[in-house]
């Protein structure tokens, strides 16, 4: 065994820098956090590279002695706590004493400071972890934190960022999130010399949720309540603004930014059943408690915190936004979409005009719907040994019989009986048409008028680095100024009024997932998007078909290759032969 040795200083700051600079977005966190401490109602941050290149953080802040910046870049030095016991009542954002030290070991920083009265500033140049340059600079009074080459010095490190869009993104997202936490401080975000948003301290809450998240003011609702201590306060949007993933729900505690599953489930408990499954409301929720009750010291980051009573939280979320939707008769349908829930045409041809004009002549009654009756386990338990058909001989005899739930396909197929799955059917339809297209031959359909599109910042961010690769699968989009797109085509086949969701939703996924071609060779990202693109645009359960649709959704089927399954693998189709009938019978 090698002797145990002391390691360099400078070698353990870089070890200790990775459990709180992550990414370009964990150093801009940590810097916003600190001029916020300071009382900053004033700030602006700058971005090049996606802050890989260079990051700046300038606020209008109590600023800081000459004396004070040196002993901030010290670990463990900190101005926010005395003792343990500090931590019971805890105000501040910030309290361990290792972010700028943290970031100084990794990158090349600049600190330019003064304080109020003060005859001069203080500038500070520190290139990995190391002190190169102390002199006065001018008298502005606040403190400018610039950061250059971020991982210069730990290359092992570079190789987990992602793209330049990507990672824009991902700070685009955290400073949208800190704007919408801190009403009462002028935010300014520029990428590249552009402004991405820019929010006044004139802007109330549900004004910023409008401008950043891109919903209607209108259809935000105040969510107020108490309970067992836990005081809740925030916006949700009505239900039909629920997203396709999580990135649009908000939580602050005391004031600090948390992550939560527990608390995201809350809030989809309190929509239920308004929302689909799938979808998650949006929700901007700041909650007050007593800060003995929780701790704040779980993680390095300060994301993630623990309550004493976690029950409490939850209570206190669930039922006040189910209280604030009841008063406000919330409905998870929009006026406009009810031209999609109507019956699908009847399969019969229409009466003759003599018949109509016939004395005492009566139109038919509408058929009436089926309640939605849950399989019992013994044919759920069946229908799982069934295999999977095979591909049927050209020129087969389709005869649709209904449509089920408006989700499933009743047809004789050369007289078998099929059940389809139209989503997941047209999915892998769509799927086997985008496999072989180039960038920008992908088969279109152009707009008379082109379509602008409205999206938040950060998936603008993301939207603008990924252009090339969406618009290989027919959608010809390009950026219309801030952060609004213009789409003038889309994939043939794609319904117009539902295009703009359909990118709002990629885009969105796109972010969760965090696709990026600076991880993933061009050919995967292709492929994610590619089952994205598919799944997006394919025909939704609980879309009315007529027969016509029906039957040439089946005779698509029969024409692409591996129709079986959709390509998250889940089949499309079941037959019902004499044998599982038998089965199912009993007999």
């Amino acid at each position: 065994m090698p002797k145990v040795q002391r390691l360099d200083p400078l070698v353990a700051e870089r070890i200790a820098a990775g459990e709180v600079v992550e990414r370009p977005a964990s150093a801009i966190k940590e810097l916003v956090e600190n001029s916020l401490d300071a009382g900053a109602r004033q700030i602006i941050v700058e971005l090049v590279g996606g802050g890989m290149h260079l990051l700046r953080v300038i606020d209008d802040g109590c600023g800081m002695s000459a004396e004070d910046v040196k002993l901030a870049l010290e670990r463990f030095a900190t101005s926010k706590i005395r003792q343990w016991e500090d931590l019971d009542a805890l105000s501040t954002l910030g309290f361990r004493g290792e972010a700028l030290p943290s970031i100084a070991a990794v990158s090349k920083l600049e600190i330019h400071t003064c304080e109020a009265e003060a005859n001069h500033g203080t500038k500070i140049r520190v290139e990995g972890g190391v002190l190169v340059d102390e002199s006065p600079s001018p008298a502005l009074v606040g403190t400018r934190v610039t950061v250059e080459e971020l991982f210069y010095n730990t290359p092992a490190r570079l190789k987990f960022l992602k793209s330049a869009a990507a990672e824009t993104s991902q700070v685009v997202d955290l400073l949208t999130r800190m704007a919408l936490t801190q009403p009462e401080v002028h935010f300014q975000v520029r990428s590249n010399q552009r402004e991405v948003f820019l929010v006044t301290s004139k802007m109330t809450l549900p004004q910023r949720m409008a401008a950043l998240w891109k919903v209607p003011l209108e259809d935000l609702v105040e969510v107020n309540g108490e309970v067992q201590g836990v005081e809740v306060r925030g916006w949700v949007a009505k239900p039909q603004h629920a997203r396709p993933t999580r990135n649009h729900q908000l939580f602050c505690l005391n004031g600090r930014i948390i992550k939560s599953a527990s608390l995201s489930q809350a809030v989809l408990e309190g929509f239920t059943p308004l929302v689909s499954k799938g979808r998650y409301p949006v929700a901007l929720l700041h909650l007050s408690i007593d800060p003995s009750l929780i701790d704040v010291n779980v993680h390095p980051t300060k994301a993630e915190v623990r309550f004493a009573e976690a029950r409490a939280p939850f209570r206190a979320i669930y039922r006040s936004i189910a209280t604030s939707l009841e008063e406000h008769s919330a409905d998870s349908v929009q006026p406009q979409h009810w031209d999609l829930i109507e019956e699908p045409p009847v399969a019969a041809a229409d009466p003759p005009a003599w018949r109509e004009s016939s004395p005492g002549y009566q139109a038919p009654p509408p058929r009436p719907q089926l309640p939605y009756r849950a399989p019992s386990p013994g044919l759920a338990a069946t229908l799982e040994l069934f295999k999977p058909i095979e591909m049927a001989p050209h020129g087969p005899r389709i005869q649709v019989l209904t449509q089920l739930y408006r989700t499933f396909i009743v047809a004789q197929v050369d007289g078998e009986l099929w059940v389809v799955d139209q989503h997941t059917a047209h999915e892998r339809i769509w799927y086997e048409k985008l496999a072989h297209l180039q960038p920008l031959d992908g088969p279109r359909q152009g707009l008379l008028v082109p379509e602008i599109i409205e999206f938040s910042p950060p998936q603008a961010a993301l939207l603008e680095g990924s252009l090339a690769e969406i618009q290989s699968f027919g959608f010809e989009i390009e950026p219309f100024g801030g952060t609004s797109f213009q789409m003038r085509s889309l994939p043939s086949g794609v319904k117009p009024g539902r295009a703009a969701g359909i990118i709002r939703d990629l885009v969105d996924q796109m972010s969760s997932e965090q696709i990026s071609l600076r991880n993933h060779p061009q050919e995967v990202v292709r492929e994610k998007l590619r089952a994205m693109v598919s799944c997006k645009a394919a025909i939704k359960a609980g879309d009315p078909l007529s027969v016509d649709e029906m039957e040439s959704l089946i005779r698509e089927m029969l024409e692409v290759e591996h129709s079986n399954y959709c390509p998250h693998g889940r089949p499309t189709r079941i037959k019902l032969d004499d044998r599982a009938l038998e089965r199912l019978f009993h007999r």
